[in-house]
Formats: structure tokens, C-alpha cells, sequence
């Protein structure tokens, strides 16, 4: 796992290097500098000689890092154009030095040119250039942007150059992962450490690529630090997806119980139990409507299916309890939602299941969270359930408003693990799972091409299968996630995020182990 942090976090190791090393400020960003001039060498933005490269400098120590990386890009013999938003009596104490630096740098560089942003209109001059970097706000920002830096953003983005955020992108609040107007970047070089809102939700989708600045402290400061929030490597996942031993049969390998599919929605069954069964259970068997039996017996032939109610019957209901009684004490793992629809009658069985079989594992997913919307989970004891909503369906739970949930994920899924003891999978396009000892756990793997019909139904039959297999529970989801993630990705190399279908993620799931593990 890679310990992400909080902002304040961060800005504390610049603080303790200041006052308890005695490090001097201006040597922290002028290391900050050489260490963000590296890397955006490495990375091939200053590939040719001269590179066009325009730098946005705001007030605070972030503009400050972007004057101190101007001089040496500058240096380097490129053409630095530099604008910035504030008068020089505006600038922070080290910006205002380094802004002098970079001024007094110009009698002899003359590939050097520094002017001051006064409407939008100004930065047109930076639309031809190859690479424009932005050095405006910095981690420490909070709130929406608003008028000419709003506009600036804005415009920027529109232009067609390759971009460079300085620490966070400009309207990115590094906590939370939320902006309502950012900076797109390709690379964001980010200081000190890793911060967590990079990796989800804006910060995702506006960061590109991410990489570490240096200070010049090292990181021995953050190996003392603790961390709730984590990212998610394969080699994390390897080392938990049990071995197929010799000895194994059918009942041992995991035994899962799956409620799903309707009249209406039959194929959320087919999907969510293949992928039950192509991520190693030994035994699954799925519950479905009597009407659905000709469908589902030519399209799962390989599944034990468990027929409920009449030939007419078209969803499940609570009558059906008593005689699917047997199943439910028979299995390790319950999964229900995927297809079952909303009735009333449905609605009542996941109450039945969940009062009746607390310690149960089940995984609650789709139309069976309908069933606890609006806080109606606290009637429940859940500290062996896992809950697998998007973003609507999680708002609905928590009966909080989805644009307030977004604004702060990390926030809204700790207080509802912390409260349900449950664990939480929060579907995005960085799902992120949360324990019940308030830990987030962010997953890097997947991409666009799983936001199509029925690749929740996958990622569920994937959560009940690895539950059934790994007795730990956080260690399961995370697995099954990442998994399902990994497959998407490779077939998003061979057949484009467009190709490829929630089925297609099903079927890949053996491969997907294979890559991550040829032992397994």
C-alpha cells in the first residue's frame, strides 16, 4: 500500500524543516525547483532546445516555486515566458525573492520575459507555446475559483499544450479530491509527499500523471506519519489471493449463495455468477425466479440454479425465505441486489436476510440498497456486510444530497463505515474502498470503458467469490476490485474502452490472475 496524505500533513514537514532542522525557506524552494526542473526533464517536456515553456505564478509559495523553476528552465536555454497575478508588494516573503531572483536574471538571460496579468486576454500570448506550467495556488487552496483566476483556468484549458501542475492543479482541494473549476494537467508534480485528493474524483480526472517532488528533507519524516488513506498496488493484491491447493474440493473453495436477476433483468444474473465462478469459488449457486428458468438454463449451464415460486413468478419476495432457508445457512458468502428490481415485495426479503443472518457475509449491491435508503441501514446490524454503491445510490443511503457527497467522498464514506461497521466499495471511476476501522483504500486500475450496463453485476459476483475464498474481509474486497479494475485495463488495450463489455470483463477474469500470478 502507498500512504497518501493530508494537506496539513504536508505542510507540517515544511515547518518542521524549517524550525526543527533549520532548514532556511528559501533553500526548501529552491530544492522544490531543481527537483521539479528534473523531472519535468525526465518526463520529455523540455525535449527539444529551446522549448516554448509559460509559467503562471500566483502570491504565495507556490508562485515562488514557479519563479524559482523559471530561472533554471531559463538557464537551461529555454524561452520562459512568465506571467503572474500580484504586485511585487503582494508576494509572499521567498516568492518576492525569488520573483527578484528571476527579475534581476534578465540582464543577463534574455530569453527571459516577465509580465503581469491583467484580464484574461493577457495569457493568449502563452497559446503557441509547447508547455505551459501552473504555479497559481498550490495545495493550501480552498474553495472555488472566482473571477480572473477563474477565468485564466478556464482558459487555459482550452488551449492545446502540454501542462504542468506545480504540487496540486489550481482549484483542485488537495483533501477532498473536488474542484469545481481546475487546471488540467498531464503531469502534476506534487511535494513532499503523495496527497490523497490527487487520486480520486477531480483529482483523478485532473492531475494526468503524478509524480513526487523532492524539498530536500527525505522522506524519513513521513515514514513516522500516519495514514488513513491508502493507494492500492498489485503487489498488495498477489500476496492475498489464496493458492489453489491439492487437497481442495468443490465446497472448500468458497460457497456462495446469489440472489439476482428479475423478469426484467435477467442478464445481471448470468453476469454477476459467472464471475462468481471465474474468480475461483468452488460452489455457487443462484437463486433466481421460476420464470427465468429457460433463459438461464441455455445461457449458465455450468451453475446449480435455485428456482423460486411458480412458473409465473417474476421476482423474489419475502414468502420465498422459508424455502430458500437451507441455502442460506448452507453458504459463506450471501450477494443480492444485481436485477432484482425495486418491488415492495423484494424489498421486504433483503430486510428478512439481513435481520435474520447478521453474521452472515452478504454483499449488498444495486436494487437491494434500495432497501435501506434514506438511513433505514440503522436498523440493521451490518459488521458483516458490504455495500457496493455508486455515488447515487450512496447519497440515497446516507440521505445526503449527492453534489454534497462528492465534495468531499472521504468524509461521507469513513462516518458511514465508522457508524455501520460495514464495509463500503463506493463505485467510481476511482472506486474507493473503506473499512470498518475508517481506512480508505483507493484503487488505481480501471478506466471509462466499465462505466457501461452490468459491470457492477461483474465486480459483485467478483467481491462474493474472493469473500467465500479469503476470510478477510478488506483483504477480498480489495482483491476482487483491483481484479476487476486489472481486466478492464487490458481489454481497453486490445480493444479500445469503446470494444469491450461487461461480459468481455468476465471472460477475462482468469487471465487477469494469470498475469498477476502465473503460480496461481
Amino acid at each position: 500500500m502507498i500512504p497518501l496524505f493530508t494537506n496539513n500533513q504536508v505542510r507540517a514537514v515544511d515547518r518542521f524543516a524549517i524550525e526543527q532542522l533549520n532548514f532556511p525557506s528559501l533553500l526548501l524552494m529552491e530544492n522544490a525547483a531543481s527537483s521539479l526542473f528534473n523531472i519535468i526533464s525526465e518526463k520529455g517536456f523540455l525535449s527539444k532546445t529551446p522549448t516554448s515553456v509559460g509559467i503562471l505564478c500566483g502570491k504565495g509559495n507556490n508562485g515562488g516555486d514557479g519563479f524559482a523553476l523559471a530561472r533554471k528552465i531559463a538557464f537551461a536555454g529555454h524561452k520562459v515566458v512568465v506571467l503572474h497575478l500580484s504586485d511585487k508588494r503582494e508576494l509572499s516573503a521567498d516568492a518576492k525573492k525569488n520573483y527578484e531572483l528571476l527579475l534581476s536574471s534578465t540582464l543577463l538571460y534574455k530569453n527571459i520575459f516577465i509580465k503581469k496579468i491583467t484580464k484574461v486576454g493577457d495569457i493568449n500570448i502563452l497559446r503557441s507555446f509547447d508547455v505551459i506550467i501552473d504555479a497559481l495556488l498550490g495545495s493550501g487552496s480552498q474553495g472555488d475559483l472566482k473571477g480572473l483566476l477563474k477565468e485564466i483556468v478556464e482558459k487555459i484549458n482550452t488551449f492545446s499544450n502540454k501542462k504542468i501542475a506545480i504540487d496540486v492543479p489550481t482549484g483542485l482541494n488537495a483533501d477532498t479530491g473536488y474542484g469545481a473549476t481546475i487546471f488540467k494537467a498531464d503531469l502534476t508534480i506534487t511535494l513532499g509527499a503523495l496527497k490523497r485528493g490527487l487520486f480520486f474524483g477531480d483529482g483523478y480526472a485532473s492531475s494526468g500523471v503524478i509524480k513526487k517532488g523532492e524539498i530536500g528533507v527525505g522522506d524519513k519524516y513521513f515514514e513516522e506519519e500516519t495514514s488513513e488513506d491508502f493507494l492500492v498496488e498489485g503487489n498488495d493484491v498477489k500476496t492475498i489471493i489464496p493458492p489453489k491447493r491439492e487437497k481442495l474440493n468443490k465446497y472448500s473453495s468458497g460457497k456462495v449463495l446469489l440472489f439476482a436477476g428479475s423478469k426484467e433483468y435477467g442478464g445481471a444474473a448470468v453476469l454477476s455468477s459467472s464471475a462468481a465462478f471465474k474468480s475461483g469459488a468452488g460452489a455457487v449457486i443462484l437463486a433466481i425466479p421460476d420464470s427465468l428458468q429457460k433463459i438461464l438454463l441455455q445461457k449458465r449451464p455450468e451453475s446449480v440454479i435455485q428456482f423460486y415460486g411458480e412458473k409465473n413468478t417474476e421476482y423474489l419476495s419475502s414468502e420465498f425465505y422459508s424455502s430458500l432457508k437451507e441455502k442460506l445457512i448452507w453458504s459463506d458468502v450471501i450477494a443480492i441486489g444485481p436485477g432484482l428490481g425495486r418491488h415492495a415485495e423484494t424489498m421486504n426479503f433483503v430486510s428478512v436476510l439481513l435481520r435474520k443472518h447478521p453474521n452472515k457475509k452478504i454483499v449488498v449491491d444495486a436494487d437491494a440498497l434500495f432497501a435501506l435508503r434514506n438511513k433505514e441501514y440503522r436498523n440493521y446490524k451490518l459488521k458483516n456486510a458490504v455495500f457496493t454503491p455508486h455515488l447515487g445510490e450512496f447519497s440515497s443511503l446516507i440521505n445526503v444530497d449527492s453534489k454534497l457527497v462528492e465534495k468531499d467522498l472521504l468524509f461521507y464514506g469513513k462516518e458511514f463505515v465508522k457508524e455501520t461497521k460495514a464495509t463500503l466499495v463506493l463505485k467510481g471511476p476511482r472506486t474507493i474502498v473503506f473499512s470498518a476501522d475508517g481506512l480508505a483504500f483507493i484503487n488505481p486500475t480501471g478506466n471509462p470503458g466499465l462505466a457501461k450496463f452490468g459491470s457492477g453485476d461483474v465486480l459483485t459476483g467478483m467481491i462474493a467469490s474472493f469473500l467465500a475464498q479469503i476470510k478477510n474481509t478488506r483483504q477480498a474486497v480489495l482483491s476482487a476490485v483491483y481484479l476487476h479494475g486489472m481486466a478492464a485495463d487490458q481489454l481497453k488495450k486490445e480493444k479500445t474502452a469503446y470494444g469491450f463489455t461487461a461480459g468481455d470483463v468476465a471472460n477475462q477474469i482468469p487471465f487477469t490472475l494469470k498475469e498477476l500470478n502465473n503460480a496461481l
